[in-house]
């Protein structure tokens, strides 16, 4: 019937929401599997890419082909997940890696401090001002993570399309409010939305290919996907000098794309710009 995201701060019943939601729908439920599959794609462990992923941009100030990587593996492992049409998913910008999407519930869940303290004091043991410490420093650096990655504040409402506060709602009240919402025709999942899915799954797994080749790491690219043939738009550097290293480029390119199983084709525009200025 659809696919749905849920954005929400530090115990603020996003899991409990999405397993709710799971077992009422018969839908499967994924969160931080997500960012294993990711690093197992990787070759590395998730403790490594976990932090990588949630680190501030000072930091990362000169990793962003290694950031870029991660991010691509991670969206490509969600799609994978997404590709049927029924899913839950309440993890990392699961509303931003997804953008685009047709038949995409994108859900916000709010809750008061004081319930979210009560939460961290309970599961991890800690006093009410070192909970109240430890939420705000999550959601602090989920702030700066979304504004690097993607500029926007992810509490921003006009980026979902419904806003839940747990205030005087039960995570049930919750649930049964999001069913109601995935029965609605906009979010039923048609054979156009299903050929549309297959399309980004295949870009995804293009963007993984390119980005994990030494050799078309560094060059920026865009790609979509219709019904196998995959369209790519990259960035090379301009110039005489470098007409060769442009061409071996564009081979590698082209080379790389059409080992990915689905691609029936590839068309392939270059943006030039100057590599010394």
């Amino acid at each position: 019937m659809a696919i749905i995201t849920i954005s929400r701060g530090s115990m603020s019943g996003g899991q409990a929401l999405a397993e709710c939601l799971a077992q009422e729908l018969g839908y499967p439920c994924v969160g931080r599997e997500v960012v294993i599959e990711a690093a197992q794609k990787l070759g590395v462990s998730e403790e490594v890419l976990s932090k990588k992923f949630e680190k501030s941009p000072g930091l990362w100030a000169r990793l962003t082909s290694d950031r870029r990587l991660y991010i691509i593996a991670v969206q490509a492992a969600l799609a994978e997940h997404a590709v049927s049409g029924d899913l839950v998913y309440h993890g990392h910008a699961g509303h931003l890696l997804l953008k685009g999407l047709s038949a995409l519930l994108r859900v916000r869940l709010i809750a008061p401090l004081e319930m979210r303290v009560r939460a961290v004091m309970e599961r991890q043991h800690l006093s009410h001002d070192a909970a109240v410490e430890y939420i705000q420093a999550v959601d602090d650096e989920r702030i700066r993570w979304t504004k690097f990655i993607y500029g926007v504040d992810w509490r921003d409402p006009s980026l979902y399309d419904l806003v839940i506060n747990l205030e005087n709602m039960s995570i049930r009240t919750a649930c049964k409010v999001v069913q109601a919402c995935v029965m609605q025709p906009e979010y039923q999942v048609t054979d156009a939305v299903r050929q549309g899915l297959q399309d980004f799954l295949l870009a995804c797994r293009v963007k993984v290919a390119l980005a994990g080749n030494p050799q078309t790491r560094g060059v920026e690219c865009e790609v979509t996907a219709n019904e196998g043939v995959v369209d790519i738009a990259a960035i090379l550097p301009a110039g005489a000098l470098l007409a060769r290293t442009t061409m071996r480029a564009e081979n590698e390119i082209r080379e790389t794309v059409m080992k990915v199983e689905g691609v029936k084709g590839v068309r392939l525009s270059i943006k030039e710009y100057d590599a010394y200025h």
